[in-house]
């Protein structure tokens, strides 16, 4: 009876474990039958080697002009190389064309020196595939760029003649006087557009008589002819400048004749420019001498072309923004931290924004990003984001 009873246990047991092989392939198959759920792997991000060519380093305005896009583009893994043209068209069209043949370079930002004078590095990029951006200034007409990113200097120094004007006719109950006008390099064509701003409101009052002055944006040849028609004028009302070096010149040659007199002085002499600067420019708003001054977006331009630039490498032309758009802060992620101790913040300032996109293909052959820009007195020149402020604290920019 034992012997039968574990033949039974047995024959069942045996049964009972291919039941369960059955059930268990079964479910096996049908496991294997049922795609598990799958995930899109993210594409890998591009990572590019970009070139920044300014007129100049080791300049106070184009060294952070300069450094603010390379801090983004590393802080976003991009590889950046940067060269010195020195104020030297020819040697900027060499340099260029050299990085036309550097098969790793994918991209440009430039601020093209004496405008049509550097199309010929310019044009040896784009003919080697090398996407190109403006920043700056513009370079005449050039469809070989994709964008240029620049300020509307027509428009801002227009804004600041009529407030000389409105000055003018509180000194004097209508708008007269005398104005010395410095015309910065008349190679350049933005320098040509804030000149215009100028006359075109000035020409505007019989009254009002504007001797003009051509300096090369060089500070000792402002000097030298401002201080000449200050010693051969009866009388000055006001000293105007488009550009930085030049508007420091004008300044010290307002201390050299003795004529910086700060504003409430009934001999002050009206001192307005275009930029800030951390030397000269700066000290003479605080002192008074320098009624305000235009500053451009300094921190803005070489970041925002980087970000059109990746994107356009990333995504093609699609990606680029549109004639009539309008740009702010919401819209690019532009913002980074100096990579310096002791610097807590990110810039740029949102003072750029709103930028308009502004249709320029048939004069320039590309759109152009129009930023806003900034008005300087006594009651926001230390403001810790300004250009100017910051390059105070920096010695080595790396490159």
């Amino acid at each position: 009876m034992k012997r039968k009873y574990l033949l039974k246990m047995g024959a069942f047991l045996v049964a009972s474990v291919m039941l369960l092989s059955m059930l268990s392939g079964c479910i096996s198959e049908k496991k294997e039958e049922t795609p598990a759920p799958t995930t899109t792997a993210a594409p890998e991000k591009k990572h590019y080697k970009i070139g920044i060519m300014p007129f100049h380093t080791g300049c106070m305005w184009f060294d952070p002009f300069t450094a603010a896009g390379k801090w983004w583009l590393e802080a976003h893994g991009h590889e950046v190389i940067v060269a010195n043209a020195e104020w030297d068209t020819q040697k900027m069209n060499t340099i260029l064309m050299a990085w036309a043949r550097d098969p790793d370079l994918d991209g440009v930002i430039i601020a093209p020196l004496g405008g049509q004078e550097v199309m010929p590095g310019i044009k040896a990029l784009h003919d080697a595939g090398k996407a190109v951006i403006l920043a700056n200034n513009d370079a005449g007409y050039c469809p070989e760029a994709i964008l240029e990113v620049e300020f509307g200097s027509y428009e801002a120094n227009k804004a600041a003649a009529e407030k000389i004007v409105e000055m003018l006719t509180e000194k004097y109950g209508e708008p007269k006087g005398t104005i010395i006008l410095g015309l910065g390099d008349i190679r350049t064509p933005e320098h040509v557009r804030r000149a215009d701003g100028y006359r075109d409101v000035f020409k505007q009052y019989p009254n009002i008589e504007v001797y003009e002055i051509e300096t090369r944006m060089t500070a000792d040849q402002a000097m030298t002819k401002t201080s000449d028609l200050l010693r051969s004028l009866p009388t000055v009302d006001a000293v105007v400048s488009v550009g930085m070096l030049e508007f420091m010149g004008m300044i010290n040659a307002l201390k050299r004749e003795n004529k910086a007199y700060p504003v409430g002085d009934p001999n002050h002499i009206i001192c307005v420019g275009m930029d800030t600067c951390p030397s000269v420019i700066n000290p003479a708003v605080k002192e008074g001498i320098v009624d305000f001054v235009v500053d451009q977006p300094v921190l803005a331009y070489t970041p925002l072309a980087a970000y059109y630039l990746v994107k356009y490498l990333d995504e093609g032309p699609s990606a680029l923004p549109k004639a009539g758009d309008t740009i702010t802060p919401a819209d690019v992620n532009i913002k980074v931290k100096p990579p310096y101790e002791g610097m807590d913040f990110y810039i740029p300032s949102d003072a750029w924004a709103p930028a308009e996109v502004v249709d320029t293909m048939d004069k320039f052959g590309h759109l152009w990003v129009k930023t806003n820009y900034r008005i300087i007195d006594k009651s926001n020149v230390d403001d810790p984001t300004l250009w100017s402020v910051i390059t105070q604290n920096i010695t080595d920019w790396g490159f």
